[in-house]
């Protein structure tokens, strides 16, 4: 009897070990780029956006480059844009998930929030690795 009192702890040692190793685990990144330039106030108010947007979703991570005085963030824009088959023609330029984003307004704030919403859910890959 005493066996079987030893293995029946065992076996739920490992159930409650392996039970909280998934229902701690962390969700999987929602990587966001944003490209900016010095100056736009557009551009501010998306970062500014963005911030609350990181409150809200613990597992966002942002990666902003400023393309005005920054060749090589200028270079990553192009890069990706081709990825997303854009042309964009100003910033602030978003991507996140499937979507590509020009400019910043209400409508583009639901948008990003919907893709970020979306990725929580299922997983999006990294727009850097979009093929």
């Amino acid at each position: 009897m005493k066996k079987f009192v030893n293995i029946a702890v065992v076996i739920l040692g490992v159930f409650l070990i392996i039970t909280s190793a998934y229902s701690g685990s962390k969700k999987k990144p929602i990587i966001l780029y944003l490209f900016w330039a010095e100056g736009c106030p557009y551009c501010e108010n998306e970062k500014h956006f963005l911030l609350t947007l990181k409150q809200k979703y613990s597992n966002l991570e942002v990666k902003d480059y400023e393309v005005l005085y920054n060749p090589s963030s200028k270079q990553l824009l192009q890069t990706i844009s081709k990825a997303y088959n854009i042309k964009p023609s100003g910033v602030p330029v978003t991507f996140v998930g499937n979507r590509a984003l020009v400019g910043f307004t209400e409508k583009i704030a639901s948008q990003i929030e919907e893709t970020i919403e979306y990725c929580n859910k299922n997983s999006c890959e990294d727009p850097l690795y979009k093929k």
